[in-house]
């Protein structure tokens, strides 16, 4: 913009030390931050399988009951996209409570995978590793009856040595959005935001805030400019890369003058639009943004590995992000770091804030997943219109875009998730609603996306095509 805008922060922020770049395309994919490297072959990583984890996300009796999803499925291989408009349905009367996440306790006789299968998907890992040339990885499966597979493999620091662990959190870059809208939408069963309030009731001073609404930040038709595109703004997280970024900063310095395209007449995947729904939430909830997804969300699914990048401690020592460098036997794998415990480093981390600040284990985005797309964090109506998709362009291809969820296809099955990119890691989260399996993917390298994992072990869980829309395999 060529003139600031001004908005007083509904809360102080508590970004005190860190780093993500949202270079992404979310499901999409795309690169928070600048960067992009060619692949190589990383040297001596193995890989091991964690044990059966407690069954995560049983329902609760108070928790609602999923809704009715969406049978349409995109095309497999468009060859052009048309953007749609969101659907114009009604938000949930105030009166409807949303449910309240809690961890489920753990069985005193844990389901267990079948070992046959968690070989398979050890192997599939193995393969995913060795052909995509990953530093490291972690995946974690949930079959539908709790019963959950990890793997890891490879290096969590190729610097030195240390290897993957199945509690190493992984920055989750654009998975956070996930967060963000799930935190929008439960102030929607709260009755304390309607989904088609102009986004100028809470930062009137944004401009064009008048035609914007919350759906269309939550969708990406709001025709906002991404910051995380703007070649200076790449140029300056690289050139400091322990500044610490508010969000008023990045999105007033940042985001270039004009609109992609008049307010609910397209669809462009935009940082910007999560960025702002983090200050929405801050007016909404009254506190800072990583203060209220830790009390709604976090805290209540018990996801003990989780947590926001520069603005909480790492329960445990992050993996680092990596870029492959050509080296005299292959391409070698290179920490990209500021020193920091934020990943990759500050200055991409705190710009990033509620649209990638996030990282966590795939242990926890598994169970995070199960109990979003399940149906046990919000009402079953609010759930409807997360699920209600629009045609949305990404990599090429066509695709469909909810409320802060992607919905693709792997072995001719329908799944919803979220991918997320940063300079030098990935991730991905997938729930497959006919078959009631959820998959988790985090690596550390570039060039690749989360669902390029997923493929492969979604070749494992589904040899076979469905034979019909309710078939539920076997682990």
């Amino acid at each position: 913009m060529t003139a600031r805008w001004s908005m007083e922060p509904a809360a102080p922020r508590r970004w005190r030390r860190v780093a993500v770049a949202v270079g992404l395309v979310g499901v999409f994919a795309a690169s928070l931050a600048a960067g992009w490297a060619v692949a190589g072959t990383p040297r001596g990583t193995d890989g091991r399988t964690a044990g059966p984890a407690g069954s995560p996300a049983a329902t609760p009796a108070a928790l609602a009951s999923p809704a009715p999803t969406p049978s349409s499925s995109p095309p497999a291989t468009p060859a052009s996209a048309s953007p749609g408009s969101p659907s114009p349905s009604t938000t949930p009367p105030p009166s409807v409570a949303p449910p309240t996440p809690s961890p489920s306790p753990a069985p005193s006789a844990s389901p267990v995978v079948p070992k046959a299968m968690a070989a398979r998907l050890d192997r599939a890992l193995r393969s995913a590793q060795k052909t995509l040339q990953l530093p490291g990885v972690e995946a974690t499966v949930i079959f539908p009856d709790g019963s959950t597979w990890t793997g890891v493999r490879g290096l969590a620091d190729a610097k030195t040595g240390r290897r993957v662990r199945p509690d190493t959190p992984f920055a989750m870059a654009s998975v956070t959005k996930t967060f963000t809208a799930a935190l929008i939408l439960r102030y929607v069963d709260k009755g304390r935001i309607r989904l088609d309030d102009r986004l100028s009731k809470w930062l009137p001073a944004w401009p064009n805030a008048r035609a914007i609404t919350i759906r269309m930040l939550l969708n990406h038709t709001a025709g906002i400019p991404d910051y995380f595109k703007n070649p200076k703004f790449d140029l300056v997280l690289n050139r400091d890369k322990r500044h610490v970024w508010t969000m008023e900063e990045a999105l007033a310095d940042y985001v270039r003058p004009g609109v992609v395209f008049p307010a609910g007449k397209g669809w462009s995947y935009s940082n910007s639009n999560y960025a702002l729904l983090g200050l929405v939430a801050e007016k909404v909830g009254g506190e800072a943004w990583e203060t209220l997804v830790r009390r709604e969300l976090i805290d209540p699914l018990g996801l003990d590995s989780t947590y926001v990048q520069a603005a909480e401690d790492p329960p445990s020592p992050p993996a680092r992000a990596h870029l492959m460098i050509a080296g005299n036997r292959g391409p070698v794998p290179r920490v990209r770091t500021d020193g920091t415990d934020v990943v990759p480093f500050t200055s991409v981390i705190t710009a990033a804030g509620s649209a990638g600040a996030m990282a966590s284990t795939t242990q926890d985005l598994a169970r995070w997943a199960r109990a979003l797309y399940g149906g046990h964090v919000l009402t079953a109506a609010t759930k409807r219109q997360m699920l209600t998709f629009i045609r949305a362009y990404s990599y090429g291809t066509i695709t469909s875009y909810g409320l802060g969820v992607s919905r693709v296809r792997f072995q001719g099955r329908a799944a919803y998730g979220h991918t997320g990119a940063l300079t030098g890691t990935r991730a991905a989260i997938r729930y497959f609603p006919n078959d009631r399996v959820t998959v988790a993917v985090l690596f550390n390298r570039e060039t690749y996306v989360g669902d390029d994992v997923v493929r492969i072990l979604a070749r494992t869980l589904f040899p076979n095509p469905p034979s019909s829309p309710s078939a539920t395999p076997s682990p």
